[in-house]
């Protein structure tokens, strides 16, 4: 049942030694720089010891950009789960996904609804999944035409990719590689159903409101999230990320 995040108390606050967290949506609205207190938040998390890394459907290079931005040292985790290092500095994981399910769907979709389907520029950057729009056409229709390629709706863009690629997936793989953080001294954040495998295997998660959901997915969340800002985009993270701040330097303070 998720909880109001003023329920993060010090013994969790002490625990946390990582913290993934999404962009769009979490850290900011889509498209639009971070607040300043955005990046105070990630500042001070980061200065109580808490590393920091990305998990988000947005393409490598603009995470690779915001991690530099910020100077996070965490993993960084693209496409939704397709594509993961280990660190901004490192090479990427052989994750063995493939990007021919999704071409396939993409055609298909193509030939069936003509004009309707827009795919974005940034398709180019993209290593594994596919991101459109689709004019007309709903998405449980799409997801009809596609099986088993799975069709994700982050509620700014439709995501293709192979069946079997999440989030939650790759983090415990990227975890698994690093053998320094366990599944309970990971917290995670996120806003919507593209965020529903980290808040499934990681019971640190935060939910930050978000407004512009697509009808029914809020509820949805809620009934996996174990907490939620009060705040939406990137003042819900920032309201969160001082609290633990707070309760860490309580502690140093004593």
């Amino acid at each position: 049942m998720v909880t109001s995040f003023r329920n993060i108390n010090l013994e969790l606050a002490k625990k946390i030694k990582l913290i993934m967290t999404d962009v769009d949506g979490t850290l900011l609205a889509s498209g639009n720089h971070p607040e300043p207190g955005t990046g105070k938040a990630l500042k001070s998390l980061q200065e109580t010891g808490i590393t920091i890394g990305l998990v988000s459907g947005r393409t490598l290079s603009r995470l690779e950009s915001t991690a530099r931005e910020f100077d996070l040292k965490g993993p960084i985790i693209a496409e939704n789960g397709a594509i993961a290092k280990l660190s901004p500095d490192t090479e990427l994981m052989d994750l063995g996904y493939s990007r021919q399910p999704a071409i396939d769907a993409l055609h298909k979709l193509k030939r069936l609804y003509p004009g309707a389907i827009r795919e974005r520029e940034d398709n180019a950057e993209r290593f594994i999944d596919i991101v459109f729009r689709a004019d007309g056409v709903s998405i449980e229709e799409i997801r009809q035409q596609i099986k088993p390629t799975q069709l994700l709706d982050s509620g700014y863009i439709l995501h293709l990719m192979q069946e079997g690629i999440n989030k939650g997936k790759t983090l415990v793989k990227v975890l698994d590689e690093l053998k320094e953080y366990t599944c309970q001294e990971v917290m995670v954040f996120g806003d919507s159903v593209t965020d529903l495998s980290l808040f499934e295997l990681f019971p640190n998660n935060v939910l930050i409101i978000n407004p512009g959901l697509p009808e029914g997915q809020a509820e949805i969340l809620e009934k996996k999230a174990a907490y939620v800002s009060e705040k939406q985009y990137g003042e819900g993270f920032t309201e969160v990320a001082l609290h633990i701040v707070n309760l860490l330097n309580t502690r140093t303070a004593v």
